[in-house]
């Protein structure tokens, strides 16, 4: 596996064609960022949302040249990652799930929040599951590690439908019928979806200590503590290592 110098340039020119959803020519596309589960900020159509520890707040970025500062509005505390999905925001804190519409971009409204016990908080979710892991940890306090299955059918009453025990999560992502969680130290473990409320643990991949992931088509980018690990997902339960950009 070959390494790269210049990694950190590299890195950050990938991470903003993919916040940018560059296309394979280079132009840009405002529709969808493409961002991982522990990320503070996103795209959604025009515009970019961006959570610090207590504000939602709320970018114009139709001119990407000239982003515009629309609005900001308290969402709470401790608020940790933010995740897009169609026509809602995802936002997770160190105490719970909130959901929030889209149906005025410049100004979401919360539609539904559950609460869980203090930890760290990445969220990833579609139209009616949402997934959530929570971690121990000095920042974050609490006192589990465990995956959070919540059925998001009715976004004004997130419920939680089941738990699963982890080591140390961290990030995590899905594709079609494959979830991704990172357990840092432990490696990377694939779960199959088959029934999305009821995950089953496939198998583990221990070569890096993984922190977060982003699939983008047929590729799934791992964010591990020596730089980036690529995989192949055309067979999202079957990823298959092509390469790496490492320090």
């Amino acid at each position: 596996m070959a390494k790269i110098s210049k990694y950190s340039i590299i890195t950050k020119l990938t991470l903003l064609c993919l916040f940018f959803s560059c296309t394979k020519d280079g132009a840009y596309s405002s529709a969808n960022g493409a961002g991982g589960s522990l990320a503070r900020y996103t795209i959604s159509g025009n515009y970019l949302y961006i959570v610090d520890n207590q504000q939602l707040n709320v970018f114009d970025i139709s001119d990407p040249g000239n982003p515009a500062f629309r609005t900001s509005q308290q969402i709470g505390f401790e608020i940790e990652t933010i995740y897009p999905h169609k026509d809602k925001l995802f936002i997770g804190s160190a105490n719970g799930l909130y959901v929030y519409s889209l149906s005025n971009p410049e100004s979401p409204v919360q539609e539904g929040a559950i609460t869980h016990v203090r930890a760290c908080d990445p969220v990833v979710a579609n139209d009616s599951v949402a997934y959530v892991t929570l971690r121990t940890g000095v920042t974050c306090g609490g006192y589990q590690n465990i995956l959070n299955i919540y059925n998001v059918s009715n976004p004004n009453y997130p419920s939680l439908v089941r738990t699963v025990d982890l080591k140390s999560p961290y990030g995590l992502a899905y594709s079609q019928n494959a979830l991704f969680v990172c357990e840092g130290e432990n490696g990377m473990v694939v779960f199959s979806l088959a029934d999305p409320y009821n995950p089953k643990r496939l198998k583990e991949l221990r070569n890096e200590f993984y922190y977060d992931v982003i699939p983008y088509n047929e590729m799934l980018i791992c964010f591990v503590s020596h730089g980036i690990l690529l995989y192949d997902i055309s067979e999202p339960l079957v990823p298959v290592l092509l390469s790496g950009i490492l320090r």
